[in-house]
């Protein structure tokens, strides 16, 4: 005799809960949320550990949240770290840590948040590239790394 299994979530359920996180925290105007999203991963093989991700701030920004989310139901851990530097045509940038010592993990499981951003850079300057780093990770085939943020400027 076999078992019913459970059902797995939809991608529509993924994406409204990818959607809730960019709902502003109450003391926050609706009008000022939004987030940076990228996807690290092809689906197929465990994220390679390194840069995966790099992306420019075209605008002002305040961090106000971090979230890791695997969406193709499998359970694993992630380490993420974020770094910024100011964009430049006159060579490599200077990449600073933005997480510090308190970087965005999964940890055994989907999903992985940090509101409390202890020792984060919080300020997004217009023209930074941002830089997305896997430090660890087990198991794990995509994840999306979003950060909150309020924008400072149009």
């Amino acid at each position: 005799m076999t078992t019913p299994q459970q059902p797995r979530q939809t991608l529509i359920d993924d994406m409204l809960a990818i959607r809730q996180w960019s709902q502003p925290p109450p003391s926050i105007d609706r009008a000022e949320v939004d987030s940076i999203n990228v996807i690290f991963g092809d689906g197929a093989n465990v994220i390679p550990t390194g840069i995966q991700a790099s992306v420019v701030a075209h605008f002002r920004a305040r961090i106000t949240g971090g979230f890791l989310y695997e969406f193709d139901g499998i359970t694993g851990s992630i380490n993420v770290t974020i770094a910024k530097a100011q964009y430049s045509t006159g060579g490599p940038p200077t990449f600073t840590g933005i997480t510090a010592s308190s970087p965005l993990v999964i940890s055994s499981a989907r999903y992985g948040e940090n509101l409390t951003l202890t020792g984060w850079t919080l300020d997004i300057n217009r023209g930074d590239v941002l830089r997305f780093s896997v430090a660890s990770v087990t198991s794990l085939h995509r994840v999306l790394c979003a950060l909150r943020i309020r924008r400072l400027e149009p």
